[in-house]
C-alpha cells in the first residue's frame, strides 16, 4: 500500500518537474525571441540598420544624379561657350567658318540681321553688306561654268516689314562712308516708264485681291496644283503663301536664286552658271549643268518645291520678284533696273550676261522667268493663266519687271525660271 503511494508521489513530482521545465523552456524561448526581435529591429531600423542605410543609397543616388546632371549641364555650357566663342558673329567672319549646323543670325558691316539657314556658309565671293549682296551657299559642290568650286547660291533680299510702318530699316552704306535707313516693304509692285516703283499690293493684305491695283493679274493665296488643259486657266501657286510672308515679316528677308536654274541632280534645279544650254524649243532630255530652259510653269513649280529639308523652297512668287527688283533699284546704281532688258540677243549660260546686280544674275536678260502669279487673261481659244517675268534676248521689248501672261503646258527656249528660299 505504501509503495503504491510513494510511486504515486514520485510521478506526481516528476509531472511537477516536466511543467516547471517546460515553462522555463518556454521563458526562455521568449527571452531569447525578444533579443533576437531586439537585435533585428536595431539591424532594421537601428542607426546602421537596413532602411536607414537603404534610405541613405537612395539619397546619394538621387545627389549623384543631380551632380552627374550637373557635370553634363556645366560641360554642355562650355562646350556651347567655345563654339560660340569661335563661332563668327558678322558676314566678313563667317566667310572662313564654313558651314552652319543650325539657323544662324549674323550681322553684316553695317549692323544689319541675316539669317543663316542650316546647311548652308556664306560664299566666297558674298559681299559684306547687303549694299553689296549677301551670297550663301550649299554643300552640292560641282564645277561651275566658271571653272571655279562651288555650290547653289542664293542671295538675301532684306525686308524692312511687310505692312510699311517704318520700322526696321535697312542700313545703306556708300562709298563715302555714310549711312542712311532705306525702307523695303514686301509687296507687288507697279513701275512707270522711269523706273519709280509704286507699291500696289501690301504683302499684309495678301488675301483680299480686292486692294491690288493689278487688274489682270494675282497672287491665290491658296494652294493648287494647276492642270495642263487649254481653258482651265490654272496655273500652279505658291505652295505656302501665308508661310512665306510670315518667314519673311518674322527673319525680315528672304533669298533668290544668284542664277536662273540649271538642270541638277535627281531632277532638282541648281542655282549655278550654266555650261551649257538647248538654244532651241525642245522636250529633249536635260543635261546636267545646262541652262534649264524648255520647262512648263508647273513643272517648273514642282522641282522648286522641296530643295532642302532645313528651309523652305517654292517657285518665285510675285511679292518676292518685285521686292527684289525694289531692293535691287535702292542698294545699286541701277534706280531703273525694273525697265531694263536683255544686254545681249543671243541665248547664253546664265551668269554670262553681263547681268548682275547685288549679286544676282539675269533678271533683265536671257530667259523670261515662270512665277507663282495667276492671269486671268484667255482668248477664245485658250486660257493664259500663267504670269512669267522679265527680260529675255529673243524679245527686245521684255523687261525685268514686265508680266507676261502665258499657258500653262508651254515650254520653250525662251523661258526658264528661278527658286526662292525662306526659313522655318
Amino acid at each position: 500500500m505504501k509503495r503504491e503511494e510513494t510511486k504515486k508521489k514520485n510521478k506526481l513530482h516528476e509531472k511537477n518537474n516536466q511543467r516547471g521545465i517546460t515553462l522555463i523552456a518556454l521563458v526562455i524561448t521568449i527571452i531569447v525571441l525578444i533579443i533576437l526581435a531586439g537585435i533585428s529591429i536595431n539591424l532594421v531600423l537601428g542607426e546602421n540598420g537596413l532602411f536607414n542605410k537603404a534610405r541613405k543609397a537612395a539619397e546619394d543616388y538621387k545627389q549623384a544624379a543631380i551632380d552627374e546632371q550637373k557635370m553634363t549641364n556645366d560641360l554642355e555650357e562650355g562646350i556651347d561657350k567655345i563654339a560660340n566663342d569661335n563661332r563668327p558673329k558678322t558676314i566678313e567672319e563667317a566667310k572662313d567658318y564654313g558651314y552652319f549646323y543650325e539657323k544662324t543670325t549674323l550681322d553684316d558691316n553695317d549692323k544689319n540681321k541675316i539669317v543663316i539657314p542650316a546647311g548652308f556658309k556664306i560664299a566666297e565671293d558674298s559681299g559684306d553688306t547687303v549694299t553689296d549682296g549677301i551670297i550663301i551657299e550649299d554643300k552640292d559642290i560641282t564645277t561651275d561654268g566658271d571653272e571655279k568650286q562651288r555650290g547653289n547660291q542664293y542671295v538675301w533680299i532684306p525686308v524692312s516689314n511687310i505692312n510699311q510702318d517704318g520700322t526696321n530699316l535697312i542700313k545703306k552704306s556708300s562709298s563715302e562712308g555714310k549711312t542712311e535707313e532705306i525702307e523695303i516693304t514686301l509687296g507687288r509692285y507697279t513701275f512707270d516708264n522711269n523706273g519709280l516703283e509704286k507699291l500696289g499690293q501690301k504683302a499684309e493684305d495678301y488675301a483680299d485681291e480686292t486692294k491690288s491695283t493689278f487688274t489682270e493679274s494675282k497672287e491665290l493665296d491658296t494652294y493648287r496644283p494647276g492642270i495642263v488643259d487649254y481653258m482651265a486657266g490654272e496655273n500652279r501657286t505658291a505652295k505656302d503663301l501665308a508661310g512665306f510672308i510670315n518667314s519673311v515679316k518674322e527673319n525680315g528677308g528672304y533669298y533668290i536664286a544668284r542664277y536662273e536654274a540649271s538642270y541638277g541632280k535627281d531632277n532638282k534645279p541648281n542655282s549655278k552658271i550654266s555650261n551649257g544650254f538647248i538654244n532651241e524649243n525642245s522636250s529633249a532630255t536635260k543635261k546636267e549643268g545646262y541652262l534649264w530652259n524648255n520647262i512648263t510653269q508647273i513643272n517648273a513649280a514642282e522641282v522648286c518645291d522641296s530643295i532642302y529639308t532645313t528651309v523652305q523652297s517654292d517657285l518665285v512668287n510675285s511679292y518676292a520678284w518685285d521686292t527684289a527688283i525694289v531692293y535691287i533699284q535702292k542698294f545699286s546704281n541701277d534706280s531703273d533696273y525694273s525697265i531694263k532688258t536683255a544686254k545681249k540677243t543671243t541665248l547664253d549660260n546664265t551668269g554670262k550676261n553681263d547681268d548682275e546686280v547685288c549679286k544676282i544674275n539675269d533678271m533683265a536678260s536671257n530667259c523670261c522667268e515662270w512665277t507663282t502669279e495667276y492671269s486671268q487673261y484667255t482668248s477664245n481659244s485658250c486660257a493664259y493663266p500663267c504670269a512669267r517675268r522679265g527680260g529675255n534676248v529673243f524679245e527686245s521689248t521684255n523687261y525685268t519687271a514686265l508680266r507676261v501672261s502665258n499657258q500653262s503646258h508651254v515650254f520653250n527656249r525662251a523661258c526658264t525660271f528661278r527658286p526662292i528660299l525662306y526659313i522655318k
